[in-house]
């Protein structure tokens, strides 16, 4: 019987991974659920220039700290706290301080790239693959980092261009292939949540 099923949402950027997830921790509650993100685990680039630092490639699978990731991930299935780092988007780099996290039942894990490591699809007991068409992703990206992370639309527009857009292509789409299902980013949320929710819940039952 499994105590913690890990429940993994991957996809392109802006697909609506995060907003599902956000869905679904409302749903469970905080007491019987969590959400650990990809982006919080971006490596430490502290020792790096805020030059040095902007044009690093964040959507290769080398910017991700898959090590702390991983042990992060393992420590909450055998019940345990973890210090979960806090990722400054605007000043591309970690913060100094962390997130005590507690084990819960459901662990909600999101990101581009979170089934491109097999040291984490090994970890999870349903993989989920968000799509949404490259138009819509480009648009809400657009809002997202303008209004969110306090970017510009020329260096946002470029960002696309020259990473966004070919990262997904080499390592994210092909990742689509290991989910369990996919699920379309561009459905009714209130339908594409409820038909999340009966997954994760057959899932648990059939593990417990």
């Amino acid at each position: 019987m499994k105590k913690y099923n890990i429940i993994g949402f991957a996809g392109g950027t802006a697909s609506g991974k995060t907003t599902l997830a956000s869905k679904l921790f409302n749903y469970y509650g905080e007491n019987n659920s969590i959400i650990i993100n990809q982006d919080s685990y971006y490596k430490d680039q502290s020792i790096l220039s805020h030059e040095e630092r902007t044009i690093i490639n964040y959507d290769h699978p080398d910017a991700i700290d898959i090590k702390l990731l991983s042990n992060n991930l393992k420590a909450l299935i055998n019940g345990k706290i973890i210090n979960k780092p806090f990722y400054d988007h605007k000043t591309h780099t970690r913060d100094i301080n962390f997130d005590a996290v507690y084990p819960k039942k459901i662990i909600i894990v999101e990101g581009t790239l979170v089934f491109h490591f097999k040291q984490l699809t090994d970890l999870m007991s349903l993989k989920i693959f968000i799509h949404s068409s490259e138009k819509t992703r480009f648009k809400r990206r657009i809002e997202r980092d303008i209004i969110d992370r306090g970017r510009t639309s020329s260096s946002v527009h470029k960002q696309y261009i020259d990473t966004v857009y070919p990262m997904h292509q080499k390592f994210i789409e092909p990742t689509r292939s290991f989910a369990d299902i996919e699920i379309s980013g561009e459905e009714n949320i209130k339908t594409v949540t409820k038909k999340i929710i009966s997954l994760i819940n057959s899932t648990i039952n059939k593990e417990n």
